[in-house]
């Protein structure tokens, strides 16, 4: 005989809930394969518990949202494989990434080179700050300690940087 299938109601289904939660995770996990899907399915058990009627037998109850609720997620899965196409990593290796046409690649280049000139024209620190934060991915934390000043003052530098390169790159347009 199954534990709390006498008691009726919303706290007596907390308290079924809790009573049977290892056998509830036993059941999930033989129906899912994997535990960790296993607590992802009792937590949505107990989720949808919250808001359903006092039932009859709590344990019966449970068991079922937990079969239903595994069935869903099984059928749910099938239709994510029909549409997404498992591969391993060298069929991804060979797909090749998108390129930009000639034309867009000598604009860009351009550009790169009018903002290099650009940088160029600023003080040491600054274009240090800019190349640091803009073309490395520093964080201006990092770059305060590299430069040994303030954050304010890193803050301050690349601004002033960028705005001084963006003058130039619409200028030479």
């Amino acid at each position: 005989m199954w534990k709390g299938t006498s008691v009726a109601g919303n706290s007596d289904l907390l308290t079924c809930y809790l009573a049977n939660r290892g056998d509830l995770l036993k059941y999930a996990a033989g129906i899912t394969g994997d535990y960790v899907h296993a607590e992802d399915l009792l937590q949505e058990v107990w989720i949808r518990c919250q808001s359903s009627e006092k039932p009859e037998k709590p344990l019966h109850f449970l068991y079922r949202v937990v079969r239903n609720l595994a069935v869903d997620k099984y059928r749910a899965q099938g239709r994510e494989r029909q549409c997404f196409v498992q591969t391993d990593d060298s069929t991804i290796d060979s797909v090749p990434a998108p390129t930009a046409d000639a034309e867009t690649n000598m604009s860009g280049r351009q550009e790169l080179a009018v903002v290099m000139a650009a940088l160029d024209g600023l003080p040491e620190k600054t274009k240090r700050a800019v190349l640091l934060c803009r073309f490395e991915g520093w964080k201006l934390r990092e770059i305060a300690i590299e430069l040994d000043i303030p954050i304010g003052s890193v803050h301050r530098m690349i601004a002033q940087g960028l705005e001084h390169c963006r003058k130039h790159l619409y200028s030479s347009e």
